[in-house]
């Protein structure tokens, strides 16, 4: 018997709407599906993938996260425009001294940093004629919106003097919250955004320019560990190398093997804290308790600094809340920690889901039971077919758990 060898099997979401309408009786092979009923269905299909996240779906949207402390700081906030807090962190040491005003280190290594500078990436060398709109033009750039590496400065370069010109721009931070700003050209060299973007979608200039022009995103978010022990944050102002540069100089002092941290994009807020802990700088993880509202408020001296060994975390809005006792004042210390992260939107029909292939069948049926009143005045589907989707449903949640050992402990709880 001859077989695949294969094991890729993948849907998009136009494939399981599909599915879904074939299910709800509002479609039949060879139908075409026109736009505003995809969008009217993929709308549901996002609002039920939501509404799955508060019965855990998904054990592969457990991560860890890494958390960099400020000196006696008792709230971190965790999300798109919160904290230092990312997924994919990296740790090196200062390899020299580096003075109060530096503007570039001189760091151990580059293991795991990302090389994300990008000096054209949002718009290549251009001379604006006349003012107005530059067009996008850069890497970064798909279907005129310049998307970057993630949440961060932009800048512009110029080969000339254009102080006297002002450059408008237009974009999103990565909430989704408008941005604008209005930067001043420079002279023959490099100025940065005030603000921070994930999107930008315009550039206008106020008048031609006087030659070539570029726009693009600063390298990655830097922590440097200064002497005063608090954490130095700016972003790398060059390509990859083991002397970075940086977009602001140093208000302090760093001694050799002083730590340096870095990432790409902030995690998004977490669903549920799992699990927590505190990585020393001699790589040792010590445990901290995760405790809830009740337990953390009777604390009397929330501004107490010391070792952390407890944590609270406030699931609010945009950006949760993670409250840590005693306050750190070790800035070689930092939080890691499990999450259960939010699972991905499904922005596009041409999207793949973060779900495991055993789910694309439950996400087929429950979603036909969803969109299957739309279609029929109202009425519900049939109890046979909700009850099927229901325990599909329940054979995804069985099978998506962790092999555990079970401990019974006796003897008091904390309440």
């Amino acid at each position: 018997m001859a077989t695949s060898n294969s094991y890729n099997f993948n849907v998009t979401g136009l494939d399981i709407i599909t599915e879904a309408l074939g299910l709800a009786g509002a479609y039949s092979p060879g139908e075409s599906i026109d736009a505003s009923e995809s969008a009217d269905v993929l709308r549901t299909l996002n609002m039920m993938l939501k509404s799955w996240q508060m019965m855990t779906m998904g054990i592969w949207l457990n991560k860890e996260l890494n958390l960099f402390l400020g000196n006696s700081q008792i709230k971190y906030d965790l999300g798109p425009t919160g904290d230092h807090c990312a997924i994919n962190a990296v740790k090196t040491e200062l390899a020299v001294v580096a003075a109060s005003g530096a503007s570039s280190l001189t760091i151990d290594g580059t293991t795991g940093f990302a090389d994300t500078f990008d000096r054209n990436g949002i718009i290549t060398a251009v001379t604006a004629a006349a003012a107005g709109a530059i067009t996008l033009t850069g890497a970064l750039v798909a279907s005129g919106i310049a998307t970057l590496s993630g949440e961060r400065r932009i800048l512009i370069y110029a080969a000339g003097n254009e102080s006297a010109r002002t450059f408008s721009i237009v974009g999103q931070d990565s909430a989704g919250v408008a941005v604008t700003e209005n930067i001043t050209g420079p002279n023959a060299g490099t100025v940065y955004s005030a603000s921070t973007y994930r999107t930008i979608t315009s550039v206008t200039v106020d008048a031609a320019t006087a030659g070539n022009i570029e726009v693009g995103q600063v390298g990655d978010p830097i922590g440097i560990e200064l002497d005063n022990d608090t954490l130095h944050w700016t972003y790398i102002a060059n390509a990859l190398s083991t002397t970075p540069s940086l977009v602001t100089a140093l208000t302090g002092a760093a001694a050799i093997d002083n730590h340096v941290y870095s990432y790409t994009i902030r995690a998004p807020r977490p669903v549920q804290v799992v699990e927590c802990r505190l990585h020393k700088a001699s790589g040792v993880d010590v445990p901290i308790n995760v405790e809830g509202r009740l337990y953390y408020q009777t604390l009397s001296t929330k501004t107490q600094t010391g070792t952390p060994n407890q944590v609270y975390y406030d699931k609010q809005l945009t950006d949760g809340a993670l409250y840590i006792w005693p306050a750190p004042t070790d800035m070689q210390d930092y939080i890691k920690f499990t999450a259960r992260l939010p699972i991905q939107d499904m922005d596009n029909l041409t999207d793949d889901f973060e779900v495991a292939q055993e789910w694309y069948l439950p996400l087929a049926w429950n979603l036909a039971v969803l969109i299957y009143p739309k279609y029929h005045d109202g009425r519900f589907i049939d109890a046979a077919t909700a009850l099927k989707a229901e325990a599909l449903l329940d054979e995804a949640k069985t099978s998506d758990g962790e092999n555990t050992p079970i401990y019974i402990r006796i003897g008091q709880g904390r309440q």
